[in-house]
């Protein structure tokens, strides 16, 4: 693949990208002015960060015409001075309470393919560097029912966080790519610091819990049991819950009391269904950048978009989630039999261009597998 050739689909890559923007998809945050902006340019694949605006109308005239961004960001925190550096001169205020899902956590889901396009060559374990020079590309095998897995645990966590810890503004985002994000805007979450927020994930991750003083055990007909009452809160209350609905939850009596109880056993595999996984250093951090809702993920061509119902998203595929149709003609750098995006399969063979669903032509393009050689009938979805 030429220079010309390449700095050519670099440029149908950006008329791409601009002609989403176009359209205005972004939801922008409480506060704009208040927030840090940060972005990844397609130009020169530079990370811009510090970057203020104090309207949607300037941050779209900046994307539109100096930077296309690959990845948009802005931060969960609100500064005085959002555009200031260091860290410690924007003026702190508060930050919103962050979660992250991945998908890839999940077992069976976080395994990769991994490409040396110079030489041709594809791996099923991560080589050291490619032969040809620099690092090899990673392929995620992730299917969309691995993505699915991490949108249940989401809408579980936001129950924790309602039901438990009594949040009241909580929304849920599917990332673009594989997981999700959990956002609490909260007021009375905005000064929290960094050893609270662990606290709070600690909780829902069930991880740094002293389980003998929460799940006390006794000894009934010879055998230790975790007692629960009839009212109960927390993740008692969710433990309990989980294991009436397993059809384990026995009625015992102790000292003349009726109770309910569960073996230790079961108590240890109920929390790994009632607890979530999630990434506890995005929940502490003070400082995090979140994606703009409505902005594309260049790591998959696929939009940041809010998650209200559990089962309306579980019905859709990645393909609904691209903001484009049409058909886009590329040119793969690399033979890849069995490609698998989001579980769907394609061949690619090195040099032979071949026509795609713009969805999945996106995605060999923006993993670094092919070169777009035409567009046919693009368009950007209403």
């Amino acid at each position: 693949m030429s220079l010309r050739e390449q700095n050519q689909s670099n440029i149908v890559l950006r008329n791409i990208i601009r002609s989403y923007y176009r359209k205005r998809p972004l939801q922008p945050p409480s506060e704009i002015h208040k927030r840090e902006i940060a972005l990844e340019s397609l130009e020169d694949g530079v990370y811009l960060r510090h970057l203020s605006f104090a309207y949607m109308d300037r941050l779209y005239d900046y994307i539109l015409s100096k930077k296309t961004p690959l990845h948009l960001y802005y931060s969960s925190a609100l500064y005085e001075n959002p555009s200031a550096q260091p860290m410690e001169a924007k003026g702190w205020i508060g930050s919103e309470l962050i979660f992250d899902i991945d998908a890839d956590k999940y077992p069976g889901c976080g395994e990769s393919y991994y490409v040396c396009v110079k030489e041709n060559q594809v791996y099923d374990t991560k080589p050291e560097s490619c032969k040809g020079g620099g690092r090899p590309l990673e392929i995620p095998l992730l299917t969309w029912d691995c993505v699915t897995r991490a949108l249940q645990d989401a809408f579980k966590l936001k129950d924790i966080l309602t039901s438990d810890l009594g949040f009241k503004d909580v929304k849920i985002f599917f990332s673009g790519n594989r997981g999700f994000h959990v956002r609490v805007s909260d007021e009375m979450v905005l000064s929290l610091n960094s050893e609270e927020r662990r606290l709070i994930a600690d909780y829902v991750s069930c991880e740094n819990i002293d389980l003998k003083r929460v799940f006390p055990a006794y000894r009934i007909r010879r055998e230790e049991r975790v007692v629960f009452s009839n009212v109960e809160y927390g993740l008692r209350r969710r433990v309990k819950i989980e294991a009436e609905k397993a059809g384990i939850l026995r009625k015992d009596r102790l000292k003349n009391e009726e109770l309910y109880t569960i073996s230790l056993d079961e108590l240890s595999s109920i929390l790994q269904s009632v607890c979530v996984p999630i990434d506890k250093v995005v929940t502490m951090d003070l400082s995090r950048l979140s994606r703009f809702v409505g902005s594309l993920n260049c790591k998959s061509g696929l939009k940041i978009v809010e998650v209200s119902d559990l089962s309306k998203f579980a019905e859709l595929t990645y393909k609904d989630l691209s903001p484009f149709k049409g058909k886009i003609s590329i040119t793969p750098m690399i033979d890849f039999q069995g490609l698998l995006i989001y579980g769907n399969r394609i061949d690619l063979r090195r040099g032979v261009k071949m026509e795609l669903d713009a969805e999945n032509a996106l995605y060999v393009v923006l993993k670094g597998l092919a070169h777009i050689y035409s567009l046919k009938s693009l368009e950007v979805k209403a």
